[in-house]
């Protein structure tokens, strides 16, 4: 017994030598220029331009308001130079451009930016082909209302979101659900996010993102899935309150958009001694992502309940 108990002592000394506070010294980087814009059809580029920042340093980054020359150009010639955008949201100065002719699909686009004292940054990407949905037709079959403790009650929707075809080689999606309310008294309609329930695998499968859709892991197609099952949950009021339609946002990814905002919902989420996930860039020179998306979007009616 005697001897078990020394064994034991000296096995827990060693694990308290083990454990050691290790302070590594990072390298100083020098600042370079963070360029970050999404852009899919029929809209404008709109691009936050800022200065990058010491990995302690949790300050709000510096959005650049002026000496910024911002270009765009398709196939290699010039297309566009960006402006200052005279309004200012959440505190960001976006840098849009100014053509009649909007983005366009199949299109390279690259953009370049130069501040004097920094590195030019430059970047290109395009929007994907668009990868539809089957159109949805709800049935009675389809929802359900489950009365709430506080006399609200829940319409839960059973929503199959299936691939029309599903593609060949690598293609990333992300979607977005909402849904409008009609509400009686006073009389009119709002529009709410929706949350959603689904099944173990896929919800893991599932990232928020800053953006507002939540992005699908290119794993979850990996056994030739084409179809996603989600079960909407709308709160409404049975006494003044219907839900009557389920708005969903279905987005194409470009591999830049989808490898960016992958590696953004994985920081703080590593395993404990696993390699940390690096944020993708895709930004030249500099750090950031320039990198488009298709859309498209698809109304569904509620039935009567």
């Amino acid at each position: 017994m005697r001897r078990n108990l020394l064994l034991f002592a000296f096995v827990c000394l060693l694990s308290l030598r083990c454990a050691r506070e290790v302070i590594i010294e990072l390298p100083e980087q020098p600042t370079k220029l963070v360029a970050v814009c999404h852009f899919t059809e029929d809209q404008n580029f709109r691009v936050k331009i800022s200065l990058s920042q010491d990995v302690n340093d949790v300050s709000e980054p510096e959005f650049l308001k002026t000496m910024v020359d911002a270009t765009l150009s398709v196939n290699g010639q010039f297309w566009d130079r960006l402006k200052p955008d005279t309004t200012v949201v959440d505190k960001i100065t976006y840098w849009v451009s100014n053509r009649d002719q909007k983005a366009q699909s199949g299109v390279k686009y690259s953009i370049s930016v130069r501040v004097p004292g920094y590195t030019t940054v430059q970047s290109s990407s395009t929007i994907p082909d668009q990868i539809d949905l089957d159109p949805i037709l709800l049935s009675a079959n389809d929802i359900s209302v489950i009365p709430l403790s506080d006399g609200q009650s829940e319409l839960r929707v059973s929503l199959a979101l299936r691939l029309k075809q599903l593609p060949t080689g690598h293609y990333y999606f992300a979607f977005n659900l909402t849904h409008e309310t009609e509400v009686f008294d006073p009389s009119y309609s709002e529009e709410s996010s929706t949350n959603f329930l689904t099944d173990g695998r896929t919800f893991s499968l599932l990232h928020d993102i800053p953006e507002p859709v939540v992005l699908v892991n290119e794993n979850f197609w990996a056994d030739n899935r084409r179809t996603l099952y989600l079960t909407a949950r709308i709160p409404f009021d049975p006494e003044i309150e219907r839900p009557r339609r389920i708005y969903i946002e279905w987005r194409t990814l470009s591999e830049q958009f989808y490898r960016y905002h992958l590696s953004l919902s994985r920081q703080g989420g590593n395993v404990p001694f696993s390699e940390p996930d690096a944020v993708f860039n895709n930004i030249i020179g500099g750090y950031g992502n320039f990198s488009g998306y298709a859309v498209s979007r698809d109304t569904v009616m509620i039935p009567d309940f």
